[in-house]
C-alpha cells in the first residue's frame, strides 16, 4: 500500500478511504482489466455474445493477463481476503451480468427453451480461460476462436424454428 500511494502521490490514508485493504484494491484493480458483459448495444443476442467472446478472447490473450494469472490464481488459494475480494469484485458481477443478459433473452424466446443460462455462461466463461490460460499440448488458438466457440454454442440454445 506505501508503494500504490507513493506512486499516486497521495498519502496510504487516502488510499484507505476508498479500498479497505490491499486484497479489495488489486481485485478492483484487476477488475478495470475486463470488459463487463452487456455493456454493449448489440442488434441481437448472438451479435452480443460474439461481441463478448471477442473482449473475452482479447483479454485473455493479454500478455499483461498471462503474467499476472499465475499469481492470481495462487493467491486465491492462499489468501482467502483476496479470494473473497475477487469473488465480490470480479466474478460474482461479471457472471452475473451474462447470466442475466441469458436470463431475459430466455423470457423473450430468444434462446431455447431447454437453454439454462447458467450453464451457458459456463461455457461461454470457462471455456476461453481454458484454452487460452491453459494452452498445454493444445493447437493454437485460430484467429475466429470466438466465431467457432459461438458457432457450436448456439447449435444447442438457438431456438427452435
Amino acid at each position: 500500500m506505501d508503494a500504490i500511494a507513493a506512486r499516486a502521490g497521495v498519502g496510504k490514508t487516502t488510499i484507505y478511504r476508498r479500498w479497505d485493504s490491499k486484497e479489495d484494491l488489486i481485485a478492483d484493480a484487476l477488475g478495470e482489466l475486463r470488459t463487463e458483459p452487456g455493456t454493449k448495444e448489440a442488434t441481437d443476442l448472438r451479435t452480443l455474445l460474439l461481441e463478448y467472446l471477442h473482449d473475452q478472447v482479447r483479454e485473455l490473450a493479454d500478455p499483461l493477463v498471462g503474467r499476472l494469472l499465475p499469481a492470481i490464481l495462487g493467491e486465491l488459494q492462499t489468501n482467502p481476503g483476496f479470494a473473497a475480494a475477487w469473488e465480490d469484485r470480479v466474478v460474482r458481477p461479471r457472471r452475473h451480468a451474462i447470466v442475466e443478459v441469458l436470463s431475459k433473452a430466455l423470457e423473450r424466446g430468444d434462446l431455447r427453451d431447454a437453454a439454462d443460462p447458467d450453464v451457458v455462461a459456463d461455457l461461454l466463461l470457462g471455456a476461453p480461460l481454458l484454452r487460452l490460460l491453459f494452452p498445454v499440448g493444445l493447437p493454437p488458438v485460430p484467429a475466429r476462436y470466438a466465431e467457432q466457440q459461438l458457432d457450436a454454442i448456439w447449435l444447442g440454445i438457438a431456438p427452435e424454428v
